[in-house]
């Protein structure tokens, strides 16, 4: 059976996902349609997230009953359908429903939920049940990072069902007149929202341990935290080394990890880090978290330091590590560049889903 169709089921329109779309798009020859239950939130704005600027796929709001209706209509086996917010928007979960009974193929596309210590088993024991009972329905499920294969393997989804995944920003060309200014600075950065699972509480009681020159760390975002987080700098004596500046323009965040020797993720949890992706394509090491998803990445490109998350003397040691060494050579960060524009390319990623997507044989419920 040819396959005229792919259906993306998503909360919103996310710009760590549009290269990734587009790339599909290019690739396959039916019709890719991104179904989206709403507007970016303004949370995700105020956090210098843009909206998409889709091409070759086809935005649809499925707010719209009657839109709604009309694409879960593609219900016959010559059409994918790919769910992301599975376990927490209605729509989505809607959508799927309704095509549960269908002919159509099915899959997921996922990050693990956020497992906090007292209500985590919560989300583990529904996840359980919607394997139970759904997981014999789904062709695929796209699992971001080490953290969502893991999640999803724990709740039962069949290990051959489930393809390790993330997400994959496109390159961007370097200019070739780039000369950073020599300094005996190791320039540290990070960025994400200002809240206590992206642990920048635990990368600045970290930073004390360092020594009391020769460094500096630059905190990009902004969030509930923030107040809180500069009053623990300055407890810490670090207000002259560690510096806040607050939401900027994703292309000046990206100069700023390019001029970087080291990019930080001190997550406690994180379904993947896309600040990952972007110091990687910059050539720029990283020091991340084991509850990273993007540790994966980090891991097979030989790209930085892996630490236990939660654990403030694991990151005091990479970071030590990372002020003591010679900062990282042109060579090392072409390398890193280099890798990562190949194995975290959209295109390449593009042409996975389509392989796990398209396949001979469709599992029934």
């Amino acid at each position: 059976m040819t396959i005229n169709r792919i259906i993306f089921w998503q909360p919103f329109a996310s710009p760590h996902q549009e290269a990734l779309l587009e790339a599909v798009a290019e690739q396959f020859p039916g019709e890719v349609i991104l179904a989206v239950e709403g507007e970016m939130p303004e949370e995700r704005v105020a956090q210098g997230w843009r909206k998409p600027q889709h091409k070759l796929v086809h935005v649809r709001p499925v707010s719209c009953p009657e839109l709604h209706a009309a694409l879960t209509q593609h219900s016959g086996p010559d059409s994918v359908h790919v769910f992301t917010g599975f376990f927490s928007h209605p729509l989505v979960w809607k959508a799927f429903r309704t095509l549960a009974p269908s002919q159509a193929r099915l899959g997921i596309y996922s990050e693990a939920p956020e497992q906090p210590a007292l209500t985590g088993w919560l989300k583990r024991l529904r996840g359980r049940w919607l394997a139970k009972r759904w997981a014999k329905r789904f062709t695929f499920v796209l699992a971001v990072g080490g953290v969502g294969r893991e999640f999803f393997e724990r709740i039962g989804f069949p290990k051959e069902k489930i393809v390790s995944y993330g997400y994959y920003l496109p390159s961007q060309p370097r200019p070739q007149d780039t000369q950073l200014p020599p300094t005996d600075t190791i320039r540290l950065v990070s960025a994400g929202q200002l809240i206590p699972r992206k642990g920048a509480d635990l990368l600045i009681a970290a930073c004390s341990s360092l020594p009391s020159s020769g460094w500096k760390l630059d905190i990009y975002g902004d969030g509930p935290e923030r107040r809180r987080l500069e009053h623990l700098a300055a407890r810490r004596g670090l207000a002259n080394r560690v510096r806040f500046q607050g939401v900027v323009a994703n292309s000046d965040l990206r100069a700023a990890i390019e001029a970087a020797d080291w990019a930080v993720l001190p997550s406690r949890f994180d379904g993947w880090g896309v600040l990952a992706n972007e110091a990687l394509l910059s050539g720029t090491p990283v020091i991340c978290s084991d509850a990273c998803g993007a540790s994966v990445a980090v891991s097979h490109l030989a790209a930085g330091l892996v630490v236990t998350a939660g654990r403030q003397d694991a990151l005091e040691a990479a970071l030590r590590q990372a002020v003591n060494d010679d900062r990282p050579s042109a060579e090392r960060r072409a390398t890193i560049r280099d890798r990562a524009a190949l194995e975290l390319a959209p295109r390449q990623a593009a042409r996975r889903l389509l392989e796990a997507a398209i396949q001979t044989k469709q599992p029934h419920a």
